[in-house]
């Protein structure tokens, strides 16, 4: 018997939740190495080259890839239209970046920058030709597969092969060829997994098609970008490269658990709700189920590590990173907003509402800019806050334009989505006083975290055998009737 959409969609949203556990781990252990053999200069010249080349892959894109998923009757001609499309785009944005090089190197103040951006900028070829078969293994929901490709890409590639450079002393040079390799092995297992025509076809009516929704998507996307980088342009034009580096380590340690749920939401939600954008009422209890799946999750682990931030930049970075710890602190407060409009992306998306969406985050790309420029003259902290500020703003933003799709009001919304915030609330309470607890014994940083966490772990474990109960999002998940048989 096949699989019903929802155990589909929660299906692929444990497997991209394993992968993501699975490769953040991964990461973290590459980043605690990085962080010992290249320094906060180089991880910020390499984080400012990425930030140009992740602006123009976007838009070289076009969105393509997400009209894919979204688009209802997908015929090959559509396919063959896309895979033309974002070849072209890759090659054009290719040269231009190639070519204006020095003119960003100047920008940035990073006269290193102009050779790494040469180099870098081949990402755009390898990233074009992926696009296509990712979007059609996305929209045929096997998750499982883009989770290994996803892994292996990054664990050889960018891991392996970054740390042995690093090592025999090659520097940002490191992070760069890490790069490429890893994207030319998620372009080679992209195509194997998913096969598709590579003659070049452009069909009229089929671009129409894919640019109406991928311009939308990709207006919405570049103002998302804009915003989820500015506050590193910010930091990297008026700080300097150290204090990109400071502030990048930062943000790549709160963003984990981002990976880890918001994204995996996402990735399973979105073709879910694709499917389902003409069904009004599945819409909003997957709406507000996700929702409270997320404060469930985060609340918890946002106090955590805020709590054991000191532990966390000790461990992972060592002693000459202690400036993270106050930008960690500061950006991890708003670690439920950043997931929970996720929430509010992948409805909009589903139900073809890219328009309004672009417009919502361009006022969140503004709010970044601004805040973060106001906040540069407090140093990385307040850059800190000024991201802060702009993500509750667009977690509001994206709420309302969520209601106004799914025809609720707020009162409903808050009434449904704040039940069982009492759980989540309670678990934060005992988690800071375990790790309180284990602090005042005066171990050293890594075993502090590790028994800490590990007590967090069981104690949430034991809990949830108890709450599950009360917990309405349960419902839809896949192994619900085991949970059930097992509290019963």
């Amino acid at each position: 018997m096949k699989d019903n959409l929802t155990q589909k969609t929660f299906k692929g949203f444990f497997w991209q939740f394993g992968g993501a556990i699975f490769k953040t781990v991964i990461q973290l252990a590459v980043l605690f190495v990085l962080a010992r053999l290249i320094s906060k200069a180089e991880f910020g010249i390499v984080q400012s080259a990425l930030i140009v080349i992740g602006l123009a892959q976007l838009v070289s894109q076009m969105g393509v890839g997400p009209a894919l998923v979204q688009k209802s009757n997908l015929t090959e001609l559509h396919i063959r239209t896309g895979a033309t499309l974002t070849f072209i785009l890759s090659i054009f944005f290719f040269i231009i970046v190639f070519l204006t090089s020095g003119l960003l190197a100047g920008f940035f103040k990073m006269p290193e920058l102009k050779d790494v951006l040469k180099v870098v900028s081949l990402v755009f070829i390898l990233e074009g030709i992926s696009t296509v078969s990712q979007s059609l293994l996305l929209r045929e929901m096997k998750q499982r597969i883009l989770v290994r490709i996803d892994i292996i890409s990054y664990t050889i590639g960018f891991g392996v092969f970054t740390i042995i450079l690093a090592y025999y002393g090659y520097g940002l040079w490191s992070l760069v060829y890490g790069q490429l390799l890893q994207s030319l092995l998620k372009c080679i297992l992209s195509y194997v997994k998913s096969r598709h025509s590579i003659t070049p076809f452009f069909g009229k009516k089929e671009a129409k098609d894919l640019l109406y929704f991928g311009g939308g998507f990709t207006l919405a996307k570049l103002f998302n970008y804009l915003a989820n980088q500015g506050d590193n342009i910010i930091a990297g034009r008026y700080l300097g490269a150290a204090a990109l580096g400071v502030y990048s380590r930062a943000y790549s340690i709160m963003v984990n658990p981002v990976t880890l749920i918001g994204t995996s939401i996402d990735n399973a939600v979105f073709p879910a709700m694709a499917a389902r954008q003409n069904q009004r009422d599945k819409l909003v209890e997957a709406f507000i189920n996700g929702l409270k799946m997320i404060n469930f999750l985060c609340i918890p682990i946002s106090c955590v590590i805020i709590f054991s931030a000191k532990e966390i930049v000790s461990v992972m970075l060592g002693d000459k990173w202690t400036e993270v710890i106050i930008p960690l602190q500061v950006l991890t407060i708003g670690l439920v907003f950043r997931m929970g409009y996720k929430m509010g992306d992948s409805l909009s998306r589903a139900t073809g509402n890219v328009y309004s969406r672009a417009k919502r985050q361009f006022v969140y790309a503004l709010c970044v800019i601004a805040g973060c420029y106001f906040g540069s003259n407090w140093g990385v902290t307040g850059v800190s806050v000024g991201t802060l500020f702009a993500i509750t703003v667009n977690y509001i933003l994206m709420i309302h334009l969520s209601i106004t799709i799914l025809q609720i009001n707020w009162a409903y919304l808050l009434k449904r989505t704040l039940s069982e915030l009492y759980i989540s609330l309670f678990l934060s309470v005992l988690f800071l006083a375990i790790i309180f607890l284990v602090r005042v014994t005066a171990l050293p940083d890594l075993l502090i975290l590790l028994i800490s966490y590990g007590l967090c772990g069981i104690s949430a474990v034991i809990l949830f055998y108890f709450f599950s109960k009360k917990l309405s999002f349960i419902e839809i998940l896949p192994f619900q009737k085991v949970i059930k048989k097992i509290t019963r």
